[in-house]
């Protein structure tokens, strides 16, 4: 169920908060008042394609719009295969921006506008006689047929059994377009250069570390050697602190001399121990043509990613997999080809019999729907009109083998045909109306908006539709934008779309109307601006009758 809409900068409006309730909702109001900006304003909050051109009020500000809908549990698969979190009361944002762009969101998950269409698809059903879906398209035909089918488990086996068909026909395909013999001899070529360096990911980042060790090593060894030449080299330190210590051995009778001789020999047994650790440093040093190895290892694996244009050495694991696995299905292309043609004949034969079973229950329920439908045309004063669900044999598709074509006759006599070519828009809004109606009557339907689907007709078809859209509010949200005083009168909510104008500036603005407000739009909707008693008295028999 729609619960609000938010409207801002858009078109005409500057700002608008609206709550809806279940039941019949009805707008009216003049022409040019704003009734078909609304509708546009809800169409890109459903994100259903806009154009940008002289959409923003301020085109210095960005637009939004924004819709609360109460969401079932059973769509929560829906959401999670979009990456969408769900919510049972799910928020969905569209955000036009000065220079044309726009953004949309699902409870603030940035999205598509493709994703947002996908989730509000099975939310709100907008009606009007210039949308031909359901008129022209036999799979939004079909999809209605099949919520009065039980299908069991046939459809999602068809469904199953078809998306392998499709997987098995495209590798046959791939397999009979691949080329001459000769891509053979070259992909075993690239495969073995691919195949002379077989590092991993995980082996390439070794080699990188070690060339930084070996670097580092390398740096160090500079310093090692320049300490060693100090501590170690003729005449260096510790040849000096022997020398020292010979001169002190020497002076034997002098008490402070010795003392600092056995101070001066700690200094050797110390410095003796950093000799020791820097002779340790210099043995663990790389030769130079062990770092050149490591370098030249490493430049033959970068020429191979930068030879075959990928960016990684795990990309060129995945080219040499891919090479090899194609090389073998080139040296058995022909036992593979003989294999995957059996398996799409097992599979055409499994499709032909659950395609069968599947039309064979969907024609059962079209027999309901036409049983039903007879009723409901009398209900949408079309008393004499027929209509009936023909089928007719295609390829096989995700659907199955049949597809469904409505066929019309208004009059007695007259030749069935099908409806998109001889019913008039009239007749088409009302076949739309009543098929809604006896498909509401039996599954759960999204929030039904029919923008003036009942233009072109009055007096008491206009009663009747009214009442039929009243009938349809107990069980789903029905909200109609309308000319009809009969059809505005049944609503359990009215509201008024209105223009005002200033100087300056031109805005739209809708408003929910009291029962006595209404008494005056439906007197005004009878008898024009000038407004009579008559008109009044009138519109309050409708408001009491409804």
């Amino acid at each position: 169920m729609l619960r609000t809409i938010y409207i801002k900068n858009f078109i005409l409006i500057d700002e608008l908060h609206l709550d809806f309730t279940r039941g019949l909702t009805v707008l009216t109001g003049e022409t040019g008042a704003g009734k078909s900006i609304l509708l546009g304003a809800l169409n890109a909050g459903l994100g259903k394609r806009i154009s940008s051109k002289g959409i923003l009020k301020d085109p210095t500000k960005k637009g939004v719009v924004e819709i609360t809908i109460d969401i079932e549990e059973h769509l929560k698969d829906a959401f999670e295969a979009l990456q969408l979190d769900f919510e049972p009361i799910s928020t969905f944002r569209r955000e036009i921006l000065p220079g044309g762009k726009t953004r949309c969101f699902v409870n603030d998950t940035p999205t598509k506008a493709s994703a947002l269409q996908d989730i509000t698809g099975h939310l709100v059903d907008i009606n009007s006689q210039k949308d031909e879906g359901l008129i022209h398209r036999p799979l939004e035909q079909l999809s209605l047929i099949d919520s009065f089918v039980e299908f069991r488990d046939e459809k999602k086996n068809y469904e199953e059994k078809f998306i392998e068909y499709r997987r098995v026909t495209l590798a046959i395909k791939e397999l009979e377009n691949i080329g001459p013999s000769e891509d053979l001899d070259y992909l075993k070529f690239v495969y073995e250069e691919l195949n002379g360096s077989p590092v991993t990911q995980e082996q390439y980042i070794a080699l990188e570390e070690s060339i930084l060790r070996a670097k580092s090593i390398r740096n160090e060894q500079v310093s090692y050697e320049k300490a060693s030449g100090i501590l170690s080299s003729e005449n260096g330190l510790l040849d000096q602190l022997y020398s020292l210590e010979s001169a002190l051995m020497q002076a034997s009778d002098d008490e402070t001399l010795q003392n600092q001789l056995e101070q001066v020999r700690n200094i050797i047994a110390d410095i003796k121990g950093v000799e020791r650790a820097i002779s340790k440093g210099l043995n663990e040093t790389i030769s130079e043509s062990e770092f050149n190895a490591l370098l030249q290892e490493k430049s033959s694996i970068d020429a191979l990613v930068k030879k075959h244009r990928v960016l990684t050495v795990e990309e060129l694991e995945v080219k040499r997999e891919t090479i090899r696995e194609r090389i073998s299905l080139l040296e058995n292309k022909d036992e593979e080809l003989i294999r995957l043609n059996e398996l799409r004949e097992r599979l055409l034969v499994d499709l032909d019999a659950l395609g069968n079973d599947m039309h064979l229950l969907r024609k059962s329920a079209s027999d309901q729907i036409e049983k039903t439908l007879s009723e409901y045309l009398e209900r949408v004063d079309l008393p004499k009109a027929r209509l009936q669900l023909s089928w007719n044999q295609t390829s096989f598709g995700k659907y199955g083998k049949y597809l469904p074509e409505l066929l019309f006759a208004a009059n007695p006599g007259s030749n069935m045909q099908p409806l998109s070519k001889v019913a008039s828009g009239g007749e088409q809004s009302r076949v739309k109306l009543a098929l809604k109606a006896v498909l509401g009557r039996d599954s759960g339907l999204s929030t039904q908006l029919f923008d003036e689907i009942d233009s072109g007709i009055s007096g008491s078809t206009a009663e009747k539709i009214g009442t039929l859209m009243r009938e349809m509010s107990v069980n789903q949200q029905i909200i109609t934008i309308t000319h009809l005083p009969q059809v505005a009168a049944k609503g359990d909510v009215h509201l008024l779309v209105s223009k005002s104008q200033r100087v300056d500036s031109t805005t739209s603005n809708v408003v929910p109307l009291s029962f006595k407000e209404r008494e005056q739009e439906i007197a005004r909707m009878l008898s024009g601006e000038n407004i009579s008693q008559a008109a009044k008295n009138q519109a309050k028999t409708l408001l009491n009758a409804r």
